[in-house]
């Protein structure tokens, strides 16, 4: 045990000095490729009302012109490294094509359909549309099943454990189910990009939580991927310090929620992780209601979803909900260990 948690320390500070030497380069190249935020104002999808209230409370006349792409030294650097200096293993390689695919995804997501059309109402318009999202959706469900079934090709993934006695044998039927949910995950930790240092300060703090988890039970496989991870989101937690000098966007939170999620399935603790990344379903799910309610009842729950930003909408300024999303995280993350111990 000591020989693998010195290897992921020093993993650790390997990734932390690549990032604080590749930050400045990466932040900079975003602005001269003009991969910057323009939020404008259109009409929400819905066809009622426009987007007025976003703009208030994303103050965009201040923060217009942020790199919304800086989670591509997320999806640079973990895979790198890991490939680099960790000995690879089945789990661990369908892991990184899964990690550099959904980040690839990410990144064309942001570089086309969010930078490449800012200049037009209506494409933005309907980008805001339930169908719009559905249809993103379920093209990344596919992607998840290619993933997915690349994990259970490598042979060592036939069985799924849950609390206890609970085995379950993994069938395409079952297979399908864990994509759609590895879909909802990364899905989850995307939208949780919303606040300065929100998403980064949630998943530092899932990280930490599970890689305390797996060295109670003594499951070291993963931990040299989670201290490279852990040591790129530091430094990244560390430009995200209000006022943000850029924005993670898709390239770094999808990679991230899907590589938490995956080495919570794997390691027999996806009750864990569900309890440690809690707040962020709690977040997808507020914006899921939301557009179910005005698609279908043209009615609001929030005033403006997903809940983070109804908080900003009636008040709360960014850092109080910014924090007290961090503490729920850390009361979830103490409940999942207690879960993963028991």
């Amino acid at each position: 045990m000591t020989d693998i948690l010195k290897e992921s320390f020093k993993y650790l500070f390997l990734s932390t000095l690549a990032t604080v030497l590749l930050a400045p380069i990466m932040i900079s190249l975003l602005y001269k490729f003009n991969q910057v935020s323009g939020i404008k104002k259109t009409k929400l999808g819905s066809g009622n009302g426009t987007n007025s209230i976003f703009m208030r409370i994303m103050k965009t006349t201040q923060t217009n012109g942020t790199p919304n792409m800086g989670g591509i030294i997320i999806w640079i650097v973990v895979p790198l490294i890991t490939y680099i200096f960790v000995p690879m293993f089945p789990q661990l390689q369908a892991l990184l094509i899964g990690f550099i695919l959904f980040g690839f995804w990410g990144l064309v997501d942001v570089v086309v359909f969010t930078n490449g059309f800012k200049n037009s109402p209506q494409i933005k318009a309907m980008q805001e549309t339930f169908e719009w999202r559905v249809g993103k959706l379920l093209f990344t469900t596919l992607l998840n099943i290619g993933v997915m079934y690349l994990l259970y090709s490598t042979g060592t993934f036939s069985t799924l454990s849950l609390i206890g006695t609970i085995s379950i044998a993994i069938t395409p039927t079952i297979l399908i189910l864990l994509s759609i949910f590895s879909q909802l995950a990364m899905y989850s930790g995307e939208i949780t990009d919303g606040l300065d240092g929100l998403m980064v300060g949630i998943f530092i703090i899932i990280v930490c939580s599970m890689s305390i988890l797996l060295i109670i039970q003594q499951q070291y496989d993963f931990l040299p991927f989670l201290g490279i991870v852990l040591g790129v989101l530091l430094v990244d937690l560390y430009f995200n310090i209000p006022p943000a000098r850029f924005w993670n966007g898709g390239p770094g939170a999808m990679p991230l929620a899907f590589s938490m999620f995956f080495v919570g399935l794997v390691t027999n603790n996806l009750i864990p992780y569900l309890f440690m990344s809690s707040i962020t379903w709690l977040i997808m799910s507020s914006s899921a209601i939301q557009m179910l309610s005005m698609k279908f009842f043209n009615k609001r729950i929030f005033r403006i979803a997903p809940i983070h930003h109804h908080f900003q909408a009636i008040g709360w300024p960014q850092y109080k909900i910014t924090m007290r999303f961090w503490l729920f995280t850390l009361f979830a993350c103490i409940l999942g260990i207690f879960i993963g111990i028991i």
